[in-house]
């Protein structure tokens, strides 16, 4: 289980929280193993420690994520810093980063959304807490509808998408395309009621 000391009040007390080195803290509190987590927004200061992140994740977990092999990722965390995205972390309080969650702009009201994490890192809870705070942090960024390519294969990311209240649009050859439509006021992204796969 994943939880806080008194998670209702410890979220609204961090949700503001800031200082000069790291971006608002939105979450503190232990994993489903009991080991402490740290969610926050990331900012330009966190550029070292974002490309380090991504150069630490596996192939797999690479393709997963981009739909292809990327080697070289200081522009991608380049462009994501520039204002033009919202990016989440999950951070140990040792200061590593072990999960992003990112919502990119595309068009007004429109953004594309991804999220990993570490490998040794997976199965903690870490991908639910990141894709909770990022559909929070886009919904207040006015943010109207978020979606994501998701491969067929990655069942883990497309039942987290579905438990936050995604909806399936379309399904390609080699990939299916979910929308959170973040407007509609539905909730169920707060809550994780969404219905996974069976």
């Amino acid at each position: 289980m994943i939880s806080s000391t008194n998670e209702a009040s410890s979220e609204a007390g961090n949700a503001d929280r800031r200082d000069d080195s790291r971006g608002s803290i939105l979450f503190e509190g232990t994993l489903r193993d009991g080991s402490p987590i740290i969610i926050r927004r990331a900012g330009s200061r966190d550029r070292e420690k974002l490309i380090r992140f991504y150069e630490k994740l596996s192939t797999e977990c690479i393709y997963n994520r981009f739909m292809g092999i990327i080697r070289y990722f200081d522009p991608y965390v380049d462009s994501l810093l520039k204002g033009n995205a919202i990016v989440v972390v999950a951070e140990t309080p040792g200061g590593e980063i072990v999960g992003v969650a990112e919502a990119v702009f595309d068009e007004e009201g429109k953004a594309e959304s991804g999220i990993a994490v570490l490998d040794s890192y997976q199965g903690k809870g870490i991908g639910s807490l990141l894709g909770k705070y990022i559909l929070s942090e886009a919904r207040k960024a006015g943010i109207k509808r978020m979606y994501a390519y998701i491969l067929p294969t990655n069942i883990r990311a497309l039942n987290m998408a579905l438990k936050y209240g995604a909806r399936i649009e379309k399904k390609y050859t080699g990939m299916t395309y979910v929308v959170f439509d973040l407007d509609a006021g539905d909730n169920s992204y707060e809550r994780g009621k969404g219905q996974g796969l069976r």
